[in-house]
């Protein structure tokens, strides 16, 4: 139960996204180096970097769940529930790997969404190796953005991945992107904003429908971002409204908790990752600028006590 969001400004963009999430876990940022090994795909073939990227991951585990690679890249998985979503076999002309390696693969592999596009028939996702046996393929879809600022929805369909244009800026969970378009525009027209009553009318559940629809109106009425400063702090101001407190839900399968641990938030530009724990309001920044050993893999882990700052006090004129 995640939400993610796209915000342009001038010259780049960012998107963020809050991860919400059923089950206890650990979670920390990390950058991949150029030529590093992240994973074998589904033949045995150990699979290696071009780019740089940098990106949140659970128990600083190589898996990427969002991220920003050199050239600026950017991109966010969500869970997508469905059924039989992807083949149960290898293809071997194609790059078969598992979909919980598949976001890592693409900022890994792609300078832009353009290039990812015309990637995308050369890939299949399979819950099985090349031996029949199976291997963790996670219900996912994805949302990707560049320095063009395109921005397209990734989902399965058929056991094949397909792409959208995705000019909402918005992506959450099942169900796929055209039925959250066909609702958004049933409640809300999108090209008269200023009828809707949205004090009234606007969703305010958390289930993946009405935060679509939501996240869409907040972000398209959002004031306008001058430059990348402004584009993050909307970001986060967006999507604190989208999170889910802990104690809210109660998820009857686990047995636990679904609520939002971090939100995050990527800018293309100057291709940089920010961060903020549910527990401290801290944002913490990580760039590519900022890594020493750039050949090395690094982690990096956010404070997660709540902290605060003293305001100066100054002299009294």
């Amino acid at each position: 139960m995640c939400t993610g969001i796209k915000i342009d400004y001038d010259d780049g963009c960012v998107m963020g996204r809050t991860m919400d999430y059923e089950i206890p876990l650990n979670y920390n940022a990390i950058y991949l180096p150029r030529n590093y090994n992240f994973c074998n795909d589904l033949m045995g073939k150990p699979l290696y970097s071009k780019y740089k990227t940098l990106g949140m991951c659970f128990e600083n585990r190589d898996p990427l769940k969002d991220g920003v690679n050199e050239y600026g890249l950017i991109g966010i998985t969500n869970e997508f529930s469905g059924f039989n979503l992807y083949s149960k076999e290898v293809k071997p002309e194609k790059v078969n790997i598992s979909s919980l390696d598949y976001f890592t693969y693409a900022l890994a592999n792609y300078k832009s969404v353009d290039e990812l596009v015309k990637d995308l028939p050369n890939i299949n996702l399979s819950s099985k190796n090349h031996k029949g046996e199976n291997v963790i393929c996670p219900d996912f879809h994805f949302m990707f953005a560049d320095c063009t600022k395109r921005c397209i929805v990734v989902e399965p369909n058929g056991k094949e991945l397909v792409y959208y244009e995705n000019p909402y800026n918005v992506m959450t969970n099942s169900p796929g992107f055209n039925s959250h378009i066909r609702r958004l525009n049933k409640l809300i027209d999108i090209d008269n904003l200023e009828d809707f009553n949205a004090a009234k009318d606007l969703p305010g559940g958390y289930d993946p429908v009405s935060r679509f629809i939501k996240a869409f109106y907040l972000t398209k009425t959002n004031i306008k971002s001058n430059n990348y400063k402004e584009a993050l702090s909307n970001s986060y101001s967006i999507l604190s409204a989208m999170a889910m407190p802990n104690g809210f839900v109660r998820n009857n399968k686990y047995n636990y908790i679904t609520y939002t641990r971090y939100i995050c938030s990527y800018d293309t530009k100057h291709k940089l990752l920010t961060v903020k724990s549910n527990t401290n309001p801290t944002v913490y920044r990580l760039s590519f600028e900022d890594i020493r050993e750039e050949d090395k893999r690094q982690s990096f882990f956010l404070k997660l006590e709540f902290t605060s700052k003293k305001l100066d006090i100054l002299p009294i004129s």
